[in-house]
């Protein structure tokens, strides 16, 4: 499922010393410590994987049959949520005025979260079967169509609907700790009062495993939302914003996202959407071509004896004839791989620095060595450009 952005416009950044990848979790597991408990804790984590799946069947279950705003419904899903390890802790207090919520996004199960302790409504912006829409409450406004049918059809939602609108401005899942991603403006033109909602997820020690990181797929995401322990879900309801007469829309979305990320201490960065749809393409094709280069690198033998590598070394430099013979050999020396040394010429990891010699011997014995090999390869060096210029 591709997220579609219903518009380009968005708040006014704060922040520019961040790259667009700082805002989003790298790795699953960033320390040791971590690492070493995660493989101990595998086999339960097995265990309870399976027998929450069982529990989120019917949680599932019970969240279509029961009436969304429902009292029964919302005890019956946040007792199951506790057996199925997701904690939801509840601060600020909910202005009923406020028809439309906008809230950072930080794991796949935030709506989840604000859906227990206020029954809202989900604007969905992806392409999929109405019965899963149905299931997981999500309501078909048109994204796919434009902006202007989206807000329009959240207009007429929420005049006729009791619930609220709950909106993610930010398109797509972030860490939350460094900054807010550029805010949409679509959710902001539906009504002039919105409540601002800051989300934080947390993992106790020792399993401090990111909920989400760039690129991953949704079910990644369940899979460790079910296996580990628990995860802590911390939804703060802020007060309600309106949106002055002589403010812009720019303007006011920019003033919802900075107390957003005033409460949880970040900043608003200068990125959108579309700016971390190319990070993720960047991501794909980083890794397919570090994929490609290991395959490639055990598919090559290495290169073992002097031999092997003055061979190499002379048929690199006759592809590179600006680099020094002697900078090409001692990368081969590091690597003892063809194909690695020249990924590093083209990467421009090799100075192409000429032998300085100043014909001194030093009584060390162990430079003497040194001493020969630069000797060797400059006089190679020389006698290469003297044969290459026999005719000029």
């Amino acid at each position: 499922m591709s997220s579609v952005d219903p518009t380009s416009s968005g708040a006014t950044s704060t922040s520019s010393e961040f790259r667009i990848e700082d805002l989003f979790h790298q790795k699953r597991i960033g320390d040791t410590t971590t690492h070493i408990f995660s493989v101990i804790y595998a086999p339960i984590a097995l265990i309870v994987l399976i027998i929450r799946l069982f529990i989120g069947f019917h949680a599932v279950v019970v969240a279509c049959i029961l009436r969304k705003s429902a009292a029964l419904r919302l005890n019956v899903l946040r007792i199951m949520c506790y057996v199925l390890g997701i904690v939801v802790e509840k601060s600020g207090e909910r202005d009923e005025t406020a028809r439309v919520l906008c809230a950072n996004h930080v794991s796949i199960l935030d709506h989840l979260a604000i859906d227990i302790l206020t029954p809202c409504l989900l604007p969905s912006v992806w392409d999929i079967p109405a019965f899963i829409r149905w299931c997981f409450g999500y309501v078909d406004l048109g994204a796919a169509r434009g902006r202007e049918q989206l807000v329009n059809g959240a207009k007429k939602l929420i005049a006729k609907e009791q619930m609220p609108l709950l909106a993610f401005p930010e398109g797509v899942i972030t860490s939350g700790e460094k900054a807010l991603l550029k805010f949409n403006t679509w959710s902001f033109e539906i009504a002039p009062v919105v409540q601002p909602v800051a989300v934080r997820v947390w993992r106790p020690n020792p399993w401090k495993v990111a909920v989400s990181v760039l690129g991953a797929t949704w079910w990644i995401d369940l899979f460790y939302f079910f296996a580990l322990p628990f995860t802590v879900i911390s939804v703060e309801y802020l007060p309600i914003m309106e949106r002055n007469e002589e403010e812009s829309l720019e303007e006011f979305t920019g003033r919802v996202a900075e107390q957003i990320a005033g409460n949880l201490k970040i900043s608003v960065s200068k990125f959108g959407v579309s700016d971390a749809a190319e990070a993720v393409k960047r991501m794909k094709t980083d890794r397919e071509q570090a994929k490609r280069m290991m395959v490639k690198e055990k598919s090559t033998p290495l290169l073992v004896d002097a031999r092997q590598l003055d061979e190499c070394a002379m048929r690199i430099k006759q592809s590179f004839p600006t680099f020094h013979l002697s900078a090409i050999r001692k990368d081969l020396e590091k690597t003892r791989s063809q194909n690695t040394t020249l990924a590093n010429l083209k990467a421009g990891k090799i100075a192409n620095s000429q032998i300085n010699d100043s014909g001194k011997i030093t009584l060390d014995a162990s430079s003497w060595r040194g001493v020969f090999e630069n000797r060797k390869w400059q006089m190679i060096e020389n006698n290469r450009q003297k044969y290459m210029n026999r005719d000029a």
